[in-house]
């Protein structure tokens, strides 16, 4: 494999030699070299514990993983710890990536750093696919960079170790692509089987693949099969098990909510996932359009994808990444509070993304100028530079423990209260402080807290109120002056204070009346 990055062209002669010798390197184990520079960008503080961005995501995921982990490991029952004096079972999507990190805890202990290697773990799995997949539609050398980029671009790098069910989807996802293209070249039905498992996987951790994987999966389908598409009875039992699996999972979880009242809010006019009308607002588009850049393209990264976009699809299967693209979109779409909120959401954009920058690097080293050349160098430089610097000061500094307050606080709900303690997370929605403090109960805001509120919390086996006084939530600060002061107000005259500082408190329940 021919990696034409001869356009260095280093001067001196030292450096040449070492240039060349690791181009050598690389020309023979692209592969290895692949996954040892993904697992190396990934591995960096990986022992953090669940704080910082996207906390409350990874508490929720984290602690259903150590709920299967005490309480037996039963696949079909997840558990949160905002239940309050319930088991906590809850309908969610399907906990897979939950349930593997619980058997890990099995055999190793708990530790977020457990989990966090298995979502690692998932990453250079899917990452190995991903250029298996590329290399079938297009070639090695575009194989080697599209993976390249998407193995170092800071989305890719931050989501891929946390403690989210993301990485295992995304690999899912490439596999199941992966394992259809292969059946449509090769016509063995291992390959179909492959793929038939993957994708349902996909589908079970996230609704949503059904769209941004179904779409490309029919279109390879129609461009293979054309007028005998419908025909195809392996098709027909393929899309069957995927549909049929999924929908069984979704229907019984559905029934744990009507039993418990516990839900992520998937379906009916409760949830907040649907508010279609901000489609139609171009701040809606703007927001996503400058994440997408910044964030997800670490800003140059951007110039590569339009530039392989512009280029000539030599065969009709490339245009694979072209409907996946769209498809991603049109799934943003259907879902587009949580698309708003939640960046992780255009994740899956880059398996279709990266192909394109692949191709451009390529077209460009093989027959431009010089000056295009060093240009696009210095543009793969720059994103070196952008991409870590948005890493580290919007990730991973956020992740130290002596700056969360909610970290903090933790500690020492640990040490002033017993392990069974049901307790009253003064956190709104947030399950981070009841994650970080091994405790279950229930999960309210400031606004809520009243003597009779308590009294009822009392009544239904509550022990402790716990919150901060800097934040609400773990990320958002705490700056309703009247609601500390009504808070305080109910500790010191009704409650036993067990800690009290200007930063949070804790403080027994038993006395309220």
């Amino acid at each position: 494999m021919a990696l034409n990055s001869n356009s260095l062209e280093p001067s001196q002669s030292g450096v040449q030699a070492v240039f060349n010798a690791l181009r050598r390197s690389v020309q023979a184990y692209p592969v290895p070299f692949l996954l040892t520079l993904a697992a190396v960008l990934r591995l960096y503080h990986v022992w953090a514990p669940v704080i910082g961005v996207h906390a409350w995501r990874q508490s929720d995921t984290a602690a259903i993983a150590r709920n299967f982990y005490e309480n037996g490991l039963r696949l079909f029952y997840p558990q949160v710890d905002w239940g309050g004096s319930s088991p906590g079972f809850v309908e969610t999507e399907f906990p897979i990536y939950s349930y593997g990190v619980a058997l890990v805890y099995k055999i190793l202990g708990v530790s977020e750093a457990y989990g966090r290697l298995v979502s690692i773990l998932c990453a250079l799995v899917g990452i190995y696919f991903l250029y298996k997949l590329v290399a079938l539609i297009c070639d090695r050398q575009i194989a080697f960079w599209s993976v390249f980029f998407y193995a170092i671009l800071p989305l890719n790098v931050f989501y891929s170790r946390t403690l989210q069910p993301e990485s295992m989807l995304l690999m899912a996802s490439i596999i199941g692509l992966y394992g259809f293209v292969r059946w449509l070249r090769e016509h063995h039905d291992r390959h179909l089987i492959l793929s038939v498992i993957f994708v349902t996987l996909a589908c079970l951790i996230k609704v949503l693949p059904v769209v941004y994987v179904g779409l490309p999966l029919l279109f390879l389908a129609a461009v293979h099969f054309k007028s005998r598409l419908f025909f195809q009875w392996r098709l027909w039992l393929y899309a069957a098990v995927i549909v049929g699996t999924t929908a069984a999972w979704y229907i019984h979880a559905h029934q744990i909510f009507l039993e418990t009242g516990l839900t992520f809010g998937f379906w009916g006019t409760d949830s907040a996932r649907y508010t279609w009308n901000d489609l139609l607002r171009l701040q809606f588009w703007g927001d996503i359009l400058l994440r997408l850049v910044v964030r997800h393209f670490a800003v140059l990264g951007i110039i590569l994808f339009l530039v392989g976009l512009l280029s000539r699809r030599r065969f009709a299967q490339e245009r694979l990444f072209d409907v996946g693209l769209l498809s991603v979109l049109l799934a943003c779409a259907l879902a587009p509070t949580s698309s708003y909120v939640h960046e992780y959401y255009q994740l899956p954009l880059m398996i279709y993304a990266v192909p394109f920058m692949g191709k451009a690097w390529v077209a460009v080293m093989a027959g431009s100028s010089l000056f295009r050349k060093r240009l696009f160098v210095g543009c793969l430089v720059l994103m070196f530079v952008a991409g870590a610097a948005i890493y580290t000061l919007d990730y991973m500094l956020r992740e130290r423990p002596q700056q969360s307050a909610v970290y903090t606080l933790a500690q020492q709900v640990k040490a002033t209260t017993p392990p069974n303690a049901l307790v009253i997370s003064v956190t709104a929605g947030d399950p981070n402080l009841l994650y970080l403090s091994h405790r279950k109960g229930w999960l309210v805001s400031p606004g809520e807290i009243s003597p009779d509120f308590l009294a009822a919390k009392v009544a239904a086996g509550a022990d402790y109120l716990i919150g901060s006084y800097q934040v609400v939530e773990s990320h958002s600060a705490f700056t309703d002056e009247p609601q500390k002061a009504a808070i305080r107000a109910i500790i010191d005259d009704q409650l036993e204070v067990v800690v009290q500082t200007d930063r949070f408190y804790i403080a027994r329940l038993t006395s309220v009346e």
